[in-house]
């Protein structure tokens, strides 16, 4: 224990040591390097606590063209919102929510553990990683390795900070892990993401005053992929951005084509500086493991956007529920999670999406905007469109393409007249350009956030099955009854008929 405290406070002191180097506003600084704070093996998922099994729920009606799959209750909880994120590998399913995480099997919805709280994971690890469950967790299946990734922030009053990661060891997500603690930042980590690369995971956080709460700049960091998955000592490499420039998400690769030999990892902001409107910004980082020095964050390189209004501006509540008013933060200054790459060799897809107000007068109702850009080191929007089927306001939206290149979004629908409910679209590749066909119903919510908080979930989370690369699964937020923090998730799956 004494070698981890002085392992951390040496990691701590090179960090205030790095920040003092931090570049103007305006600019991007770094890199900054740095090792691991610590890194084990966890015990296995399966021996932390007694499994549970369930069957599935009963299914929804799905409209649009696709074919229904399973449809079934996911966690509940009682903090302020679910965060939730689902992934799904070879035999199962994982989906976290806040402070756990679940294991089902894909084939029946049958839960096979959890839910497991995710600090639990990190009970050989000491210090931060295990004795704080803040949150802010993420879910993702590595497909080109067969492994998952579950990560979390420890952010413990007056610090240390650290970023807990772990990679599993097998495909089996109720094995064993490799842990990792990295001390990224002295500032409050927010809403971190990860996204997998073939040279590095890659990951994106908001770096935030630690007394105030307050925005001071996002963070872009890579880790080493290759010794994470082998459980050997691993580094990171940090860049910095503009305290002027927002969120930053990273690109997750999904598919079975790689993308070509040497490709940047890619980052994406939705920019929201008032002398700069209707522009995304994308940037580019180059690792270098060996020689750390030498890796590059460069951008940003703006595209400009069709035309949009943000949902709910300056974090105010603007979306209506039924049964209450209190309203909800609509999340509409940043591109959601996940921002997902295929590669179809004739060209690479990068699918993007957002909420956006419809009309002129604030708090009309919203609609999802979403893009698909082609090359994207030269990244050119190849279609887009704003998805508003009636004066309901959509909003959380979560983005996937199948392996022909069917496209589906899932998202929350509400209103005054209203409960926050689940729903989703989608389009074919041979559907018109900018175009997405009817909405299907995922779930009805029966009741509303009563809470004064407003803070619904901040995002959703859709991915595609690695097996069949065809089916599409959505997890996402809602209520069953009116109550001020007492949430319910669901998790549906379905495909698109074009897709065999």
């Amino acid at each position: 224990m004494k070698s981890q405290k002085k392992r951390l406070i040496s990691a701590v002191v090179s960090l205030m040591l790095l920040t003092c180097s931090f570049a103007l506003a305006g600019k991007v600084s770094g890199p900054t390097v740095r090792g691991e704070v610590r890194h084990t093996v966890s015990l296995a998922v399966r021996d932390l606590g007694p499994a549970n099994a369930s069957a599935p729920g009963p299914e929804a009606r799905l409209l649009v063209n696709t074919t229904a799959g399973l449809n079934f209750a996911g966690a509940a909880g009682s903090q302020s919102y679910s965060n939730a994120t689902i992934a799904v590998g070879a035999t199962q399913a994982v989906q976290l929510v806040f402070t756990s995480f679940t294991i089902y099997n894909k084939t029946t919805g049958t839960k096979i553990k959890g839910p497991v709280a995710t600090n639990s994971l990190w009970s050989t690890f000491g210090g931060p990683c295990q004795t704080s469950n803040n949150g802010d967790g993420t879910v993702l299946y590595d497909q080109a390795a067969g492994r998952w990734l579950i990560q979390h922030h420890a952010v413990p009053a007056g610090g240390p900070y650290l970023n807990c990661i772990a990679v599993s060891t097998t495909s089996d997500a109720t094995g064993t892990y490799n842990l990792y603690g990295f001390a990224l930042t002295l500032n409050f980590p927010d809403k971190p993401k990860i996204g997998a690369w073939p040279d590095a995971y890659y990951m994106t956080q908001d770096l935030l005053n630690p007394t105030t709460k307050s925005f001071v700049r996002s963070q872009s960091c890579a880790l080493d992929r290759t010794a994470m998955l082998a459980g050997t000592f691993a580094q990171s490499i940090c860049f910095q951005g503009s305290i002027s420039l927002p969120t930053f998400v990273p690109t997750v690769w999904e598919g079975t084509t790689p993308p070509p030999a040497g490709s940047p990892g890619y980052f994406w902001q939705l920019d929201q500086r008032p002398n700069f409107p209707n522009l995304m910004n994308a940037f580019q980082m180059h690792v270098d493991f060996v020689n750390p020095q030498n890796a590059t964050f460069t951008g940003p390189v703006a595209v400009s956007l069709p035309v949009y209004k943000v949902l709910c501006p300056s974090f105010k509540p603007c979306v209506p529920q039924l049964d209450t008013t209190n309203l909800l933060i609509g999340w509409g200054d940043r591109f959601m999670y996940p921002v997902v790459y295929r590669n179809f060799g004739d060209h690479e897809s990068i699918l993007l999406t957002h909420s956006v107000q419809i009309g002129a007068v604030n708090n009309t109702y919203s609609g999802i905007r979403w893009y698909e850009l082609r090359t994207p080191a030269t990244p050119v929007i190849y279609q887009s469109g704003t998805f508003t089927p009636d004066t309901n306001y959509r909003w959380i939206p979560s983005i996937g393409m199948d392996k022909v290149g069917d496209i589906a979004m899932g998202y929350n629908v509400s209103s005054a007249t209203v409960h926050p409910s689940l729903s989703y679209t989608g389009r074919v590749a041979a559907d018109p350009l900018g175009t997405m066909e009817t909405e299907s119903s995922i779930f009805a919510g029966a009741g509303s956030q009563q809470a004064a908080n407003a803070n619904w979930s901040s995002y959703s989370s859709m991915t595609v099955d690695p097996v069949d690369d065809c089916t599409f699964w959505f997890t996402g937020q809602y209520y069953a009854v009116d109550s001020t923090n007492h949430w319910s998730t669901r998790i549906a799956s379905f495909k698109f008929p074009s897709c065999q």
